[in-house]
């Protein structure tokens, strides 16, 4: 179990520094195509391109970083149907089938990233193949399937839901 508490913190601190670093790069990226049209009259080739992929990215990493600090979003309409001590077998099962989920949708993912590899799709405006940028949709996805495969196997390291 100490190993997957170190595997899980590890896992958010890279993927943390990976979003951080794209959101900067939008940022930086933004800021100087906005000034490179005031100042010289045109903007930088694939800026806002690049910095949408980018928020792609970023977005898909968030999923992550949510479910690891209990920040996701979940219908709570049904919290009071299971009896106190049936709770917490209840949130094994919830993480094992959102495991499930996760792992379909991470193979959804790579037959998407597949097809786009396939047929040769284009980023059009900035020529990059694609199914590069569709990496992060099975990443994201078999990233968060195995977190939740942690969380049922060991429920105590699920983190606290965090009331908003």
């Amino acid at each position: 179990m100490r190993a997957a508490r170190r595997f899980l913190g590890l896992l958010f601190r890279i993927e943390a520094a990976v979003a951080m670093l794209a959101f900067l790069a939008i940022s930086l990226l933004l800021i100087a195509d906005v000034a490179s049209r005031e100042l010289a009259g045109s903007s930088i080739w694939g800026a806002q391109r690049i910095s949408v992929y980018l928020m792609i990215v970023t977005g898909f990493l968030g999923l992550g970083l949510a479910a690891d600090r209990g920040r996701h979003l979940r219908p709570r309409f049904a919290d009071g149907l299971v009896p106190a001590p049936l709770a917490p077998a209840a949130g094994r099962a919830g993480s094992a089938i959102m495991f499930a989920v996760f792992a379909w949708f991470a193979w959804l993912g790579v037959e998407f990233v597949m097809t786009a590899y396939e047929y040769g799709d284009l980023a059009q405006t900035i020529k990059v193949p694609l199914w590069t940028v569709q990496l992060i949709v099975p990443y994201a996805f078999a990233s968060l399937a195995l977190r939740y495969l942690v969380f049922a196997v060991w429920p105590e390291l699920r983190p606290a839901e965090a009331d908003e």
